[in-house]
């Protein structure tokens, strides 16, 4: 019974670090967080925090990692549950409309390992792996986009899911720093819409 419940619990008690992890970077700031920062805030010992991280970057990481899973899952979701179809500004809209409760502290984590990345050539590399696996899954999520729209690309679907990552993140960036200038809805509302429909075509007439 023993050998079954100990790797159950400590799976829960990594889940409860990494959960709590995210609020803490988010208000602290990467670099000003400490060990006991993130065992206090998950209510755990430093012992447990060992027993299954190195390190608070690797938390950092782990984060990031999971935060951008639930963020793609949103989109995937509300790209496959979206009932029109039809117009590629429905769907975009309702795709962000999806992950805008989550969008803020995801792009914080994520300016936070960009950051470590630049600072870091080790965590550099880390960093690179995580971001390729990430952009796999947006190409799915993409492929699947365009495929509810019945349209076919004119230029790779990898090629079109970074252009439409820059848009978010210039987008988020916007609100970031002038929350009312209405641009950073419009990149979202006007311009990718344009940009798919001007990069694919029906698959009748492709």
């Amino acid at each position: 019974m023993t050998e079954v419940r100990a790797p159950r619990r400590r799976t829960n008690t990594r889940a409860r670090l990494l959960a709590a992890a995210v609020d803490v970077f988010v208000e602290r700031g990467a670099r000003r967080v400490t060990v006991d920062d993130l065992v206090s805030a998950a209510g755990y010992t430093r012992g447990a925090f060992y027993s299954n991280f190195n390190s608070v970057d690797e938390v950092l990481l782990e984060t990031f990692k999971e935060e951008s899973e639930k963020l793609i899952a949103a989109v995937r979701t509300a790209v496959a549950d979206h009932t029109d179809a039809d117009s590629s500004g429905s769907l975009i809209g309702a795709a962000f409309a999806a992950i805008r409760p989550m969008q803020d502290r995801w792009f914080v984590l994520q300016s936070e390992v960009v950051l470590q990345s630049l600072r870091d050539p080790d965590a550099r590399e880390i960093s690179s792996a995580t971001f390729t696996a990430l952009s796999e899954q947006l190409v799915e999520v993409v492929a699947l986009a365009l495929d509810r729209l019945d349209r076919t690309l004119t230029m790779s679907t990898d090629l079109l899911a970074q252009t439409m990552m820059g848009v978010f993140l210039h987008s988020i960036t916007m609100r970031t720093i002038r929350p009312d200038d209405p641009r950073a809805d419009r990149l979202l509302e006007d311009a990718l819409p344009q940009i798919i429909d001007g990069l694919s075509a029906p698959r009748a007439s492709a």
